[in-house]
């Protein structure tokens, strides 16, 4: 809690508005003067929390503040050379599998080395051991952001309620705890694992501005999918995802859904990009499907370049935060078909800006696939509003509103 002439003045005040918090004109922080941002993560994989701390990095970079991003995992770095060349500094600080005592002993000289730094962790690991170590090795508390409704680890069950205990005298060293949905919040309140006083709702900013025009697009989505044009003259429809290949994104029921959607509109086409440990699964599962022709893995694609070429934009997860991807493709006035993962039906506002499924009914990603392709110009009056809803989710505008945090 903060004061101002003795009143006390709580920051979620200024944020709380039905629908996505935090939709407000941010002030500015009372000096002005340039600050040093200190980003903390596990691993520098290509996902959603690496994403959004570039997006954020890059919107304080402009802003003449100072921003470094440490890691510990050095084998899960590639997305490094991309902060780098953002102007990022990047600092592995280097921790073992296990248990690591010299990991804490470099951490904490990390941390000390510049107390006055404004840190933000990202994910569990990060934040439990910067607020592990920091606090003794006296350095500034930190934001704890949580980006998916998991969040702890996944331990037996037995050592839950200790994992659990943890964490709620780990969050009291916590300045704030910001999750990225309304959703997330709520989910932590009641599992115990936060105090509702202590929590807060910053959503993910999106960069409109960085989005390619459709036509660009396009032209990327065509090289990949192979030709412009079907037997019958018009162009292929082109429905695609970005994910990392894993369990929770819940690709094989795209696959399963592509093939409901290519027996009805047989020029269709499906783009999944990403890579993961799932792959070898994936090609396996569309050769079973005689999806060869009309699914394409290309491997990690920049959203950025390629979303508002999407006739559809489908997200199959079974569990998410606030879905990057979701996000990307409204900005881009992309229609959207997802499942009921994490912040997704409130960005949709339940329907009424994209199509919504149960998570794992094929059937119902199919359906709203082809009610996008067969009512393309209704689909597209859908999109439209649902892009205008994000007019004020701009990255300086997210990235001063953590600046404030600190004040």
């Amino acid at each position: 809690m903060q004061t101002t002439g003795g009143v006390a003045r709580d920051p979620r005040a200024r944020y709380t508005r039905d629908g996505i918090d935090g939709i407000l004109e941010p002030r500015m922080t009372s000096s002005g003067a340039p600050r040093s941002i200190l980003f903390i993560i596990d691993e520098l994989e290509v996902g959603g929390s690496q994403r959004q701390i570039l997006v954020l990095a890059r919107a304080l970079l402009q802003a003449g503040h100072k921003v470094t991003v440490a890691y510990f995992r050095g084998e899960s770095a590639a997305f490094r050379p991309t902060l780098e060349a953002a102007g990022v500094a990047v600092e592995l600080v280097a921790k073992r599998a296990g248990v690591d005592p010299l990991f804490l002993y470099r951490l904490g000289r990390f941390l000390a080395a510049d107390p006055h730094r404004l840190v933000l962790t990202f994910g569990y690991t990060a934040s439990l051991w910067a607020r592990l170590v920091g606090w003794p090795a006296g350095a500034s508390r930190s934001i704890s952001c949580i980006r998916n409704l998991t969040y702890l680890p996944d331990v037996p069950g037995a050592a839950l309620p200790a994992v659990k205990g943890l964490e709620r005298v780990l969050a009291r060293q916590s300045r704030w705890i910001v999750a990225n949905s309304r959703l997330t919040v709520d989910s932590l309140v009641a599992r115990g694992i936060v105090a509702r006083k202590k929590a807060l709702v910053i959503p993910n900013a999106v960069e409109e501005a960085a989005i390619v025009p459709r036509e660009r697009a396009r032209a990327r989505l065509r090289e990949i999918v192979g030709g412009g044009a079907g037997a019958d003259g018009p162009e292929h429809p082109i429905v695609g995802t970005l994910a990392r290949l894993v369990d929770v994104k819940d690709l094989p029921t795209l696959l399963r859904a592509a093939r409901i959607v290519i027996d009805a509109v047989p020029g269709a086409r499906f783009v999944i990009g990403g890579e993961g440990p799932r792959r070898a699964a994936l090609e396996a599962l569309r050769s079973e499907l005689h999806l060869g022709a009309h699914v394409h893995l290309p491997g990690t694609l920049e959203g950025h370049d390629v979303i508002a070429g999407l006739d559809a934009a489908v997200l199959t997860s079974t569990s998410e935060g606030m879905p990057n991807f979701v996000l990307e493709s409204m900005a881009a006035s992309v229609p959207v078909v997802s499942t009921r993962a994490g912040a997704a039906p409130e960005l949709l506002d339940e329907g009424a800006l994209g199509r919504l499924a149960t998570a794992g009914d094929v059937r119902g990603i199919a359906e709203g696939i082809l009610d996008v392709l067969r009512a393309p110009d209704e689909a597209r009056a859908r999109a439209a509003r649902a892009a205008q809803k994000l007019r004020d989710m701009t990255p300086a505008r997210i990235a001063q509103r953590y600046l404030d945090l600190f004040e």
